[in-house]
């Protein structure tokens, strides 16, 4: 008798799950700070949602494993907040990984990558939300960890990701509260540093992109009530 065919059954599963469905909408709405209480009732969401609780589950667990949730030693799930330490510790990584990616894209920088990040930067500028302008401030980022093509340094990469638009979009915030302006603020920053990357002098661009990130230790949670105080905006 021949063996099984296996392959037909692998394929079928090549559409989204919905447990990915339901962990896309969590993360989106975690991400943009739209769930203030800040508890996640399973049986609450599975019913707003109109699923059952098992993919509501499993979403659950993805996203703890990004570090957007936790569970409490009551099994319940709560939006995880990001202490002090936290955000250090993002900062100081992302330094190490962005400012390598940025030395290892710079020697093989195109005409067409400075096209692509120009157009993401103008689209920054006139971002309708502060949803949007997180969303496109990350995947700038992502474009250039792609482009120093080691794709050991951007699945480390992205094991942070979660955590760091989480509080991308968290300062964004901030930053709108304190009258600042965090799309002209983004934008300057940005541009500054596609010069440095476009330049394709790999010291210059690392050196740029270890500038960028840096700056956004103005914003560390410990400072916040200092910006509110004087006013002072981010040197981002």
């Amino acid at each position: 008798m021949p063996p099984p065919i296996v392959s037909p059954a692998l394929s079928a599963v090549a559409r989204r799950s919905l447990p990915e469905a339901i962990a896309t909408e969590l993360r989106r709405a975690i991400i943009a700070g739209e769930l203030t209480d800040h508890t996640l009732p399973e049986a609450r969401l599975a019913a707003q949602m109109g699923v059952s609780r098992a993919p509501v589950r499993e979403a659950m667990m993805q996203l703890e494993r990004e570090g957007l949730i936790e569970f409490d030693a009551n099994g319940r799930t709560r939006v995880r907040a990001l202490a002090e330490k936290d955000y250090d510790e993002i900062v100081t990584t992302r330094v190490a990984l962005e400012s390598m990616a940025a030395s290892l894209a710079a020697p093989h920088w195109t005409d067409d990558d400075t096209a692509f990040i120009t157009r993401n930067i103008a689209t920054q500028k006139l971002a309708a939300t502060l949803a949007d302008l997180t969303r496109l401030d990350v995947e700038m980022h992502e474009y250039i960890v792609r482009r120093s093509g080691n794709r050991h340094l951007l699945a480390f990469w992205q094991c942070i990701q979660p955590q760091f638009e989480m509080w991308l979009a968290h300062t964004h915030r901030l930053q709108a509260t304190l009258t600042h302006k965090p799309r002209q603020l983004t934008v300057d920053s940005h541009q500054r540093l596609l010069r440095a990357v476009a330049s394709r002098d790999p010291e210059r661009a690392a050196n740029a992109m270890r500038t960028h990130i840096e700056a956004w230790r103005e914003w560390l949670p410990a400072h916040f009530p200092v910006r509110k105080a004087n006013g002072k905006p981010a040197r981002n």
